[in-house]
């Protein structure tokens, strides 16, 4: 009795390990978009809209992306930012002259511009969406 359930509960392990080993992560898209203005201390007014897609693959890596930007005041020509990179699964990074714009793909993250110039690595909230 006792070896056959050693047996079945072998057996349930091998089968839940192979399982394990097997399964990946499904690949996913998001997309989010919205727009507001104010002011940035020494910087001024900025006006932002934004549109991002971002598709990530299963390994949850960017594999494919779609934006659409307008910027005014000190953010003016940030349009044409080059991206950068990923950023903890919620947001883009884009490089325009001395600023980074951390751009949200999933609701809730919220617009970030950084002075790529500080060390101190400080991002400054710009929009709520």
């Amino acid at each position: 009795m006792r070896k056959r359930l050693w047996l079945a509960l072998a057996a349930v392990g091998i089968v839940l390990a192979f399982g394990a080993a097997t399964a990946q992560a499904a690949s996913s898209s998001h997309s989010n978009s919205g727009s507001c203005s104010g002011r940035v201390g020494k910087w001024g007014y900025f006006y932002a809209y934004t549109y991002q897609y971002a598709y990530l693959d299963s390994d949850n890596k960017i594999s494919d992306e779609d934006h659409d930007f307008d910027f005014d005041g000190f953010l003016e020509g940030a349009e044409d930012a080059r991206l950068l990179h990923g950023k903890k699964n919620k947001w883009l990074v884009y490089r325009s002259g001395d600023f980074d714009l951390a751009v949200p793909y999933v609701d809730d993250a919220g617009l970030f511009v950084r002075d790529n110039r500080d060390t101190d690595n400080d991002w400054i909230k710009l929009c709520d969406y």
